[in-house]
């Protein structure tokens, strides 16, 4: 049998990976529509807690190490990124391929993991 990957950790596993991108991804929102850097940084601590409360009301078992990381990785992402982009100069083209790219992988790591999830839970999507 295959391993699978994707099977939730104690604290970090490969779900920490989308995590921290979503993290990197609301960074580049103040450079790319303008909005403000603390509107950016409390939108991505709100959409991380929404989606940790999805998780539970969706029965997905998690420990609370894995919840709480779950929250802190795009926070540390977010606060990380916006120090680099405020650190260098970039043009608007240049950061949207990044964010582009970025945005792949994300989506990319996020189909994985759920498709993973639905051979471990086969009636998920089933009425």
């Amino acid at each position: 049998m295959a391993k699978d990957w994707w099977q939730k950790g104690k604290a970090f596993d490969l779900w920490s990976i989308p995590h921290f991108l979503f993290g990197i991804l609301m960074a580049f929102l103040p450079s790319l529509t303008g909005i403000s850097f603390l509107t950016a940084l409390a939108l991505t601590l709100i959409l991380a807690m929404l989606w940790e409360i999805y998780e539970k009301f969706a029965d997905i078992k998690e420990t609370i190490e894995n919840s709480l990381l779950d929250i802190i990785l795009p926070v540390v992402a977010f606060t990380l990124t916006s120090y680099v982009l405020r650190l260098y100069t970039f043009r608007y083209d240049e950061l949207l391929v990044v964010a582009i790219a970025i945005f792949i992988v994300y989506a990319f790591t996020n189909i994985s993991g759920w498709l993973a999830y639905r051979r471990r839970h086969r009636d998920f999507f089933t009425p």
